[in-house]
């Protein structure tokens, strides 16, 4: 049975949590991370070398670093609802997840720290305005990509997982931006997944920085 280690609260594990809701396959979560602790279990630590969430264990493989989590889980299980079953369509998701991690999440990731994580006495106007000034050129990507789609390849992927379990966070640093017909549009679609209102439309108080 496969296991995935790290805590709910993080948007990286909220994907391979719904990734794996999307299979439908058992599996075991081991909670580690942020106010939870744990990174230094002996039965964590030796899994990945960042000590960072989430790790998945399958058999004796553990692989860490969300996105190649959601790669080797659409490989194993090609015929699945987030199965990949060609070279071509794995090079179009890759595109895509691969832009999320230059562009799209960090600058969302960046507004997120700055409006959520950080006390409001050390927060940066500077620094706000700069990841938002990112955010609004990497969303305006993908709000491009989503105009005549329901998801960014036309069916679901997980592409999708990949940049759409951060929309729920963007609703609320970036509302308008966020608010643009498309990604509402895309939105509403993620919310009809079981998986993402299961484990992606959560709260995440527990993040939030207090003065």
């Amino acid at each position: 049975m496969m296991r995935l280690w790290g805590r709910k609260s993080s948007s990286n594990v909220q994907k391979v949590l719904w990734a794996l809701e999307e299979l439908g396959k058992s599996y075991e979560h081991e909670i580690v991370g942020g106010i939870y602790g744990g990174k230094d279990r002996v039965g964590y630590a030796s899994k990945t070398p960042t000590k960072l969430v989430p790790v998945l264990e399958d058999g004796d493989l553990a692989i860490w670093e969300s996105h190649s989590i959601l790669r080797y889980l659409a490989r194993k299980f090609p015929d699945s609802k987030i199965g990949v079953d060609s070279n071509r369509k794995e090079a179009e998701i890759n595109c895509w997840i691969d832009y999320n991690s230059s562009a799209f999440q960090p600058a969302l990731i960046g507004l997120f720290w700055e409006l959520v994580r950080t006390p409001s006495v050390q927060r940066s106007k500077a620094n706000e305005e700069k990841h938002y000034k990112a955010l609004i050129a990497a969303s305006t990507i993908v709000s491009e990509q989503l105009q005549n789609k329901d998801f960014l390849l036309g069916s679901f992927s997980i592409a999708d997982i990949a940049l759409g379990t951060l929309m729920y966070r963007m609703r609320d640093v970036a509302p308008d931006l966020a608010g643009t017909p498309p990604l509402t549009r895309w939105y509403n679609r993620l919310l009809e997944r079981p998986g993402y209102t299961k484990f992606v439309t959560t709260s995440y108080e527990e993040l939030r920085a207090t003065d």
